[in-house]
This record gives structure tokens, C-alpha cells and sequence, in this order.
């Protein structure tokens, strides 16, 4: 009778796998140190222009890279292009009104550094290995390239919620808050374990009898 089977993951003792993690960890924590700046940076005109597409109401008077005290912050200095209406209040654009938000680099790379980690302390084949690794760092770079965007973008409007609609719902600031509070350490953990998964089901031999 034929038939077809996938072989799982191979998952190692808690110990191994504990010391194993430790490693990879350290490894990405060490290539985020040191690479981190220069991707986040890369990624800014797509973050430029996200941010122009998520919201034309806004114009964008400065988007890059600065030092706030011992972070690594990108910035954003912003102005209102447009007017709208807000918890009853109309907003008009004003010559010399501007906000500015930051985010730090080491809280955006922060899956960046987590998937990889978790894909690559897994043993297995070396073929498997490269696939969850490859799976790992293009999930949380397509998740940095929106995630970056999304969270300057939802810092401003938090100031004008905050200041004009304090009990207006926000399913952008919901996620928001859920990322801030520990959101990106879970997105780096699940985008860890998909990858594994799908590497698995990519590169595992199937048997026919």
C-alpha cells in the first residue's frame, strides 16, 4: 500500500537544547550588534513610504537614525498635511507645529534576533539546519519591514488619542500595546517554531512502500 511520511523535528534534551540556544542566541544577539543599525537603516525608505500610505494626513519632515542618551533610536518628526475632525475637535495643519516619536533599533530587532536563534539551536540535518535558518531570517525580516512602519505610525496617533480622544478603541494601539509588553518576544518565538515546522515539511525525505 503506498503511503508517505514526514519526518519531525528532532527535538534535543532540555539541557542540550537550553546550552544549544545559548549559542545561536549569542550569535544573533552579537550580528544584531553589530549589523542592526545598518538593515534598520536600509529599510527606511520602504519605512518612508509605508508610513506616506498608511496615512497622507501626515508629512513627514524627518525619518532616520539617532542617539537618544545610551539607544539607538529611529526618529520620526512629523507635521499635519490635512485637516480632519477628532474627538470633536478639528485638526489643521500648522506652519510651525510638528510631533516626534522614537522606537528603539533593539526593540524592533527583536525577532530578528529570537527566530533565527530558536531555528538554528534545533539539530538536524545540515540541509534542514540552512532551511530553518533561511525560513527564520526572511519570516521576521518581512515582520521588521512592516513592524517598523506600523509602530512610529501608531506612537503619533497614541498623541492624538491621548490628547484629544482619550476613550477612543484602537485596534492599532491594541497591537501596539500587546508588542510593547512583550508582543515582539512571542512573535520571535513563533516565528522560530514556524519556521522549524516548515523546513521540516520542506526538506524531510518522504517514504513510499
Amino acid at each position: 500500500m503506498p503511503s508517505s511520511t514526514t519526518a519531525a523535528p528532532v527535538w534535543p534534551s532540555p539541557s542540550g537544547f537550553a546550552l544549544a540556544l545559548i549559542v545561536t542566541f549569542t550569535l544573533t544577539l552579537v550580528l544584531a550588534w553589530a549589523w542592526g543599525q545598518t538593515l534598520v537603516n536600509a529599510l527606511l525608505p520602504t519605512t518612508h513610504a509605508l508610513l506616506g500610505w498608511f496615512d497622507d494626513r501626515f508629512s513627514i519632515l524627518f525619518l532616520g537614525i539617532d542617539h537618544d542618551r545610551q539607544d539607538t533610536v529611529v526618529r520620526l518628526r512629523v507635521s499635519i498635511a490635512t485637516i480632519f475632525v477628532m474627538g470633536g475637535q478639528v485638526i489643521a495643519p500648522q506652519p510651525n507645529g510638528w510631533m516626534e516619536v522614537t522606537t528603539t533599533i533593539g526593540a524592533m530587532l527583536q525577532p530578528l534576533v529570537i527566530a533565527p536563534a530558536i531555528a538554528g539551536a534545533l539539530p538536524g540535518r545540515p540541509a534542514v539546519r540552512l532551511m530553518r535558518l533561511v525560513i527564520a531570517i526572511s519570516l521576521a525580516l518581512g515582520f521588521l519591514v512592516i513592524d517598523l512602519p506600523l509602530t512610529l505610525y501608531a506612537y503619533v496617533w497614541d498623541m492624538l488619542i491621548d490628547n484629544l480622544d482619550p476613550n477612543r478603541f484602537s485596534l492599532l494601539l491594541a497591537w501596539h500595546e500587546f508588542l510593547h509588553a512583550g508582543g515582539r518576544l512571542g512573535m520571535g518565538i513563533l516565528l522560530g517554531l514556524l519556521a522549524i515546522s516548515a523546513a521540516s515539511s520542506t526538506c524531510s525525505p518522504k517514504k513510499t512502500t
